[in-house]
């Protein structure tokens, strides 16, 4: 209740913006990010000072690099977030022209029957289209972009396993 009057008091309601802004920041992700910043040698930096690197050189050409495992996993777990998201289309956006596909899904999954009937049963039992088919349709659908994205990131949850397993 109170992120709602938070949004139709800054007046952002049945906007993107309102499904956006509440998950945006996580402490959570802070926290994960603050602990990796600090298991970096502090010599890397020394020696990066040393060589006349400012702060931001050294962020920007050292920290960021050092930390990729660390911001792919963060970026995949706010990606699935966002993306298994429908209380928020629902909660923030009125009109369900605007609603995201989860919430669309969703509202799909549960009135499946109800449209069907509405539809003409004819049309299913002549196609052999059953409820449950769409469901399982749906549910596939919205599952299929996320494992397209895997791949790509896969290869920096390898990298920070390996580089945590190294000693010495």
């Amino acid at each position: 209740i109170p992120t709602y009057l938070v949004m139709n008091k800054i007046g952002i309601l049945n906007t993107r913006a309102a499904v956006i802004l509440p998950g945006l920041v996580s402490v959570f992700n802070f926290i994960i990010m603050r602990t990796n910043f600090e298991a970096i040698p502090e010599s890397l930096e020394e020696s990066a000072k040393i060589d006349g690197a400012t702060e931001v050189t050294i962020f920007w050409k050292i920290v960021l690099p050092l930390s990729k495992a660390t911001i792919a996993t963060i970026a995949l777990f706010t990606a699935v977030g966002y993306w298994n998201d429908y209380f928020s289309s629902v909660l923030y956006i009125n009109t369900k022209s605007r609603w995201a596909l989860q919430a669309v899904l969703r509202y799909m999954l549960t009135n499946t029957n109800q449209a069907m009937q509405s539809a003409g049963v004819t049309v299913a039992s002549a196609t052999n289209v059953t409820a449950a088919t769409i469901k399982s349709a749906s549910v596939v659908i919205a599952t299929v972009p996320i494992l397209c994205v895997y791949p790509f990131v896969q290869k920096y949850f390898v990298k920070g396993v390996m580089i945590g397993g190294v000693k010495g």
